[in-house]
């Protein structure tokens, strides 16, 4: 790492001089960052500025800004949903010019930005840097429906009259507007992240193997994090891997400074309780974001929370259980979307059947002995996409095998599989009670039987005809990582979370990424 030395401004002239130089301040002295130009000597580390361009890149760090901008555009696009919805159900129940809108209800869509923008802001929607996107739906859901709440509340009070089904049409269409928009905000950030104009200038304290294992999550481009370097706390340290020591947790301040870090990212077991407390204050300071590692596994937000014990702070997690009523609700979720979609698709069931039947022999539909919840064993039906009577040499009994290039797949088969439509006649394992429409997908018997040990949580919840590596990778995730994403969505089971998989599923099905 370059040697800095620090020269204060009044003492500049005097100092070049007599050739002279301060050392850096040590941990505890005060530095005034008005007061401090920088100068350099030797090689700079990677991702390290320059000279006074540091300071200026600190002072003016264009990521937190940006992200400021977008939640004021959340915020616009928020009132402006919530007017079109209650414009436009007003009008879908009094058609236009029957029932012109009375003055009651025109104040109340005039004040419903405010009201709307205002829980939108207590469901703490517009910091999109520390949502999910599961988490996003949630409050979005929650959001909209104590608006639309309040909305009537307000209507009932400036004595305008909305009627129940002005209520639920508004409900109705500010959901969907809510969530389309989101949505393309999601893409957008998405795009910004990959482009590295949404990432995060982040220096993660610790020196031990931990912070080497966020540094390499944090080069993701995805994660929307450019991670500068370590800075070493009290824990000893570890060469992890490239990335350069930029200094010690008593140098925080200046480091944040001369890096132009947004960010920092503290891996927990490289530091004190009085490491965590310089971290703290340097973040305030310096008004940089704050991350701590958790060592836990992947864990949807929404089943943590923060709890005090005399002075320690502690991480709670709620327990995932499928309660009896839980149950009783995913059970009817599964019935009514099952029929639904086997009402809607049944049209194309005679198309699918008479384009098989047409293109190679064999049954229109393949069955196979797969496991659900329990290690239950059941007869699972797909259409079928193969031709029968031909054999491979595969070894099937391997966790999720699945063959990239099957030669007994047909031409009507990959149009299908491509489309996912094989898979709709598992709506009707859904009505019988042997599938979920959310879960992990059943897999043949004689792969769970030669790899229980392995595949036994899987068997923790009921398989379903979706899941979340499917919506995360479908066919292109690696068996560790379908393992890896099926054992998270147990972890993490909601309803919510069921909802969000479906919505997303319509997502990967329409784009074509793969197949289930």
């Amino acid at each position: 790492m370059a040697r800095r030395h620090l020269q204060t401004a009044a003492t500049h002239a005097q100092t070049t001089a007599t050739n002279g130089s301060h050392d850096a301040p040590r941990s505890g002295a005060p530095v005034a960052s008005e007061d401090l130009t920088l100068v350099w000597a030797g090689e700079t580390a990677p991702g390290e500025p320059r000279g006074e361009a540091a300071l200026s890149l600190a002072r003016d760090s264009g990521t937190l800004r940006r992200y400021q901008r977008i939640s004021l555009g959340l915020a616009v696009s928020d009132a402006l949903c919530v007017v079109a919805a209650l414009v436009v159900s007003y009008y879908l129940r009094y058609p236009w010019p029957v029932r012109p809108m009375p003055a009651g209800e025109t104040a109340v869509v005039v004040l419903a930005p405010l009201l709307w923008v205002g829980v939108f802001h207590a469901f703490d929607l517009y910091r999109p840097q520390h949502l999910s996107g599961h988490e996003e739906l949630r409050r979005t859901i929650g959001a909209t429906s104590l608006g639309i709440v309040l909305l009537v509340m307000a209507s009932y009070w400036s004595k305008s009259s909305f009627s129940r089904s002005w209520v639920a049409l508004a409900w109705v269409l500010a959901l969907a507007l809510e969530l389309v928009v989101r949505r393309g905000w999601r893409a957008y950030l998405w795009h910004q992240r990959r482009a590295g104009r949404l990432r995060f200038r982040t220096l993660v304290v610790g020196g031990t193997p931990e912070a080497g294992r966020l540094v390499e999550i944090l080069r993701d481009p995805e994660s929307g994090y450019t991670p500068l370097g370590y800075v070493l706390a009290s824990a000893p340290t570890l060469s992890a891997n490239s990335l350069p020591v930029l200094g010690e947790i008593g140098d925080l301040r200046l480091l944040i400074r001369e890096h132009a870090a947004d960010c920092l990212f503290v891996a927990s077991t490289a530091v004190t309780v009085d490491d965590m407390s310089r971290v703290a204050q340097a973040a305030r300071l310096e008004g940089v974001e704050v991350r701590v590692s958790s060592n836990l596994p992947q864990t949807l937000t929404s089943r943590l929370s923060l709890q005090t014990v005399g002075p320690a702070v502690a991480l709670a997690m709620r327990p995932v259980l499928l309660s009896g009523r839980q149950a009783a609700m995913k059970r009817a979720f599964d019935i009514l979307a099952a029929s639904a979609a086997l009402v809607v698709s049944f049209p194309l069931w005679g198309l699918i059947a008479a384009a098989i039947r047409l293109t190679s022999r064999g049954p229109v539909l393949f069955h196979q002995e797969r496991v659900t919840k329990g290690g239950r064993v059941f007869l699972m039906h797909k259409f079928r996409s193969m031709r029968t009577g031909v054999d491979v040499d595969a070894d099937t009994t391997k966790p999720f095998f699945k063959l990239d290039a099957d030669p007994r797949l047909t031409r009507v088969g990959a149009f299908i599989r491509r489309a996912s439509l094989d898979e709709l006649p598992q709506f009707w394992n859904v009505l019988k009670g042997e599938m979920s429409i959310v879960g992990p997908r059943p897999l043949p018997a004689d792969q769970v039987a030669a790899n229980l040990e392995l595949l036994s949580p899987r068997q923790e919840v009921p398989a379903g005809v979706t899941g979340w590596w499917q919506i995360k990778g479908r066919s292109r995730v690696t068996p560790e990582e379908a393992l890896r994403l099926d054992l998270f969505y147990i972890e993490n089971w909601s309803l919510t979370l069921d909802l969000y998989i479906l919505v997303k599923t319509f997502s990967a099905v329409l784009g074509r990424s793969g197949a289930f």
